[in-house]
């Protein structure tokens, strides 16, 4: 099969054992995509690429790989460079959080944290962009946050990069004009997902948010339409217009009051 027919289109997705990454694979794999799955855990991975390869007719490659380690992102780059393949879309998913004040917490797990979110997006997208370019082809998808747009007490590290994330993809996208690449920033709020318990955050209603699939299904569509930001659903989207039109100073002292009448357990 030629590298450059349709059927050929790979899609990597980090993070795509569960959550909106494996609601995303799941969004490619009845695109048409090929799926390279991303993740830790095996069992979980394996369960994904079956229902897609199953359901969907298309191939699939689980890949074992702990972002937060510099070792692994090594690894897993020099893999996808030793096969010729298209790699039509990168979806940058994968992440987890850290809650509880920056003195308190772990400074190895915040710096973990910082190589799934950005160290490994990075990576990855200096890997499969040079192929984009010269097909002039490609789109990347980066799973950000409504908190891009604000400053976040008891998750500063996590909201930090999300806010990098934003202004990095934005900077991206600009420079990638005309080039037939395009990136698109999804900026979810609170989703229906293992991310939250995970992360020790609490919550009144666990059933609160947007579902993993219905987050997906948007980030899918609005990706290959080639939007450059999406924030989905009207509450989300309310809340980044009050991020940006008030005094900075008082949006993380409004951020800190949300998360507490939401039960989330700090002061």
């Amino acid at each position: 099969m030629s590298p450059e027919t349709d059927a050929a289109r790979w899609a990597i997705i980090t993070g795509a054992s569960s959550g909106i990454g494996k609601a995303l694979a799941f969004e490619f794999a009845a695109g048409g995509f090929n799926v390279l799955l991303i993740a830790r855990n095996r069992a979980a991975l394996a369960e994904v690429a079956a229902e897609c390869s199953d359901k969907y007719r298309v191939e699939t490659e689980v890949v074992l790989a702990d972002l937060s380690r510099m070792d692994s992102i090594d690894t897993l780059i020099t893999s996808l460079a030793s096969k010729p393949r298209r790699y039509e879309v990168l979806v940058n998913n994968a992440g987890f959080g850290i809650h509880g004040d920056f003195a308190s917490t772990d400074i190895e797990q915040n710096i973990q944290l910082l190589n799934v979110q950005l160290t490994a997006a990075l990576r990855l997208i200096k890997a499969v962009l040079p192929s984009m370019l010269s097909r002039r082809s490609g789109r990347i998808l980066n799973i950000a946050s409504v908190y891009s747009y604000s400053p976040v007490p008891f998750q500063s590290v996590y909201g930090a990069c999300k806010a990098f994330l934003l202004s990095f993809s934005s900077s991206l996208q600009n420079e990638l004009k005309g080039t037939g690449v395009s990136v698109t920033v999804f900026c979810p709020g609170v989703t229906q997902t293992e991310f939250r318990s995970r992360a020790g955050i609490g919550e009144k209603r666990q059933d609160s948010g947007m579902t993993a699939q219905a987050a997906a299904h948007i980030a899918y569509v609005e990706t290959m339409r080639g939007k450059h930001v999406v924030v989905p659903g009207f509450l989300n989207r309310l809340f980044v217009l009050f991020a940006q039109v008030l005094p900075g100073w008082s949006v993380p002292s409004l951020v800190r009051f949300i998360n507490r009448q939401r039960g989330q357990n700090h002061s």
